[in-house]
């Protein structure tokens, strides 16, 4: 399953975990793919994310706080530019 297909079936916090050990993966096995490898880009990009996505976004998305949606905020974190 493709990290950003596992990110929205993320369900649980046990999920989670495994989410976050496959995004750690990603980082090593695909680093030219991410466009924010460095903590203080990844934050940045991914309060930028939040900040400027809503509901009606080309790429639309619940922002109702749950575990797929922290997942898809990471995943969207590490291209966001």
């Amino acid at each position: 399953m493709d990290i950003n297909d596992f990110a929205g079936s993320v369900k649980s916090k046990e999920d989670f975990i495994v989410f976050l050990q496959k995004l750690q993966e990603d980082l090593l096995v695909n680093p030219n793919e991410w466009e924010n490898v460095q903590l203080d880009r990844y934050l940045e990009a991914m309060e930028a994310f939040l900040a400027s996505s809503t509901e009606k976004s080309l790429v639309p998305m619940d922002f109702t706080p749950s575990w797929s949606m922290f997942a898809q905020v990471m995943i969207a974190a590490s291209v966001y530019e």
